[in-house]
């Protein structure tokens, strides 16, 4: 089996610092898009948020057949380079699409045009996605060193989270939105994929080791038969659905709820920059106390974060601001370390079947997450025209706590059932308990 290079500086940037191009492109859309559509170009919030639910599902249906693809990809460049070559030019269309379309279109043309342009831009997220993620669980063997790999990228991806709210504080401040979002849109686009471009020209992933599999169903059925595996996806999807509205619903609780649309970009900043600075903290502690527990701990804070938001009314500024930022340094420890024992389980999956699945396992990982997100995508527009939303005007209290249910509710129920499901992990524990435990994977202390 071949074995990686060692995990350099240079390797380790490479990798993980271009992913700041990739969360700029996606939360913009993800976190303005929808308010874009109703607000701007007046579509019907349930027609968006169907349009959204659909990509995603597809987005979602697209991961596996992805991973399966790059795991079993042998070309000169390696497994996973073609597809993060091939990804960029498809970002770049979907992307400037949905920020730039026609103006003499109407109502039907416009929900066409940014149905095509949104079936585009998530088919290209997962070309990119799922391989950059199967490339980082395949290249250091070292359960800590990849926990160190996963939380650089993270940190990466939250700055690029940072930079979207700017950006799209800066589109709705403008004297027309509409104008000013289709200005940034190619050359925004065009910066990202530059960046993008890095991982694929630094990175040469391994074109030798252990056999990426016989084909989707046969991964797909070593993943259900790993019940670690089963469980921790169960988690994802859980956790997912709670919060797959938050970042949709951030515009709306600025300008509706705190009656603050001045600060839509650096309220959630508190959230982005809490979850960056706590990086290097989580992965200290869950070395010493393990990945599992660490977690499960930060689940159970994120859960009461969210909760509390259901309290918050307009003049409540403060007390958002402590809670987003209670949310940001559990949400911090969470991206990483479920990253982490992904990792893990890919290894396990070895010891089981002699073969390696990055690529299925990193698509299933994704595949829960984004059937959770566009599920309460879906539910965004449909609970928003219940509680009687109208763009543009003061909310009446049903509105509002339908914002609130949105942004609050469903995570805190989202995160409690997770830490609860997730007790009784088998994997990721600190030393001295996987000696005991019966863990069927090797242990390691660097974990």
């Amino acid at each position: 089996m071949s074995v990686p290079p060692p995990l350099t500086a240079a390797r380790f940037l490479a990798y993980g610092a271009p992913i700041l191009g990739l969360a700029f492109m996606l939360f913009f859309v993800q976190f303005y898009f929808l308010k874009f559509a109703t607000d701007i170009l007046l579509l019907p919030p349930a027609w968006v948020g169907a349009l959204f639910a659909l990509a995603k599902v597809w987005d979602a249906a697209s991961n596996p057949l992805v991973g399966s693809w790059s795991d079993r990809t042998k070309s000169r460049w390696g497994r996973r380079r073609p597809f993060l070559f091939g990804a960029l030019p498809l970002l770049v269309a979907g992307y400037v699409m949905l920020w730039r379309p026609p103006h003499a279109l109407g109502q039907v043309g416009l929900f066409i045009w940014v149905g095509v342009a949104l079936f585009i831009f998530f088919s290209a997220f997962a070309l990119y996605a799922i391989p950059h993620a199967a490339l980082g669980a395949e290249m250091s063997p070292d359960s800590h060193e990849r926990t160190r790999l996963f939380g650089g990228k993270q940190i990466s991806f939250t700055l690029g989270i940072l930079v979207a709210f700017a950006a799209i504080q800066a589109a709705m401040n403008a004297e027309v939105p509409r104008t000013a979002a289709g200005n940034m849109a190619l050359p925004s686009a065009l910066g990202a994929i530059v960046l993008l471009a890095i991982t694929p020209l630094v990175i040469a992933d391994l074109k030798g080791g252990a056999s990426g599999g016989q084909g989707l169903r046969g991964g797909m059925r070593d993943v259900l038969a790993n019940r670690p595996a089963r469980r921790l996806l169960f988690v994802w999807f859980v956790e997912s659905l709670g919060v797959g509205a938050v970042g949709t619903m951030a515009p709306y609780i600025a300008e509706y709820l705190l009656e603050r649309p001045d600060i839509v970009g650096t309220l959630p900043a508190a959230y982005v920059v809490a979850g960056v600075a706590s990086i290097p903290l989580w992965v200290r502690v869950s070395r010493r106390y393990g990945p599992r527990d660490t977690w499960l701990g930060t689940m159970l804070l994120a859960s009461a974060a969210f909760g509390g938001m259901m309290f918050v009314g307009s003049g409540d500024l403060p007390l958002a601001f402590v809670l987003l930022i209670a949310a940001g340094i559990a949400m911090g420890c969470g991206s990483v370390l479920s990253a982490s024992l992904m990792a893990d389980l890919i290894d396990l999956d070895e010891k089981n079947t002699g073969e390696r699945k990055e690529g299925v396992y990193s698509a299933s990982m994704m595949f829960a997450l984004k059937i959770g997100a566009s599920l309460a995508t879906a539910a965004t527009g449909v609970v928003l025209g219940i509680a009687g939303f109208v763009p543009n005007t003061a909310q009446t209290p049903e509105s509002l706590l339908g914002m609130r249910i949105l942004f609050g509710g469903f995570p805190c129920a989202g995160f409690l059932i997770g830490a609860i499901l997730f007790r009784g992990f088998p994997l990721g524990l600190r030393p001295k308990v996987a000696e005991v435990s019966g863990v069927t994977v090797e242990e390691r202390p660097a974990t």
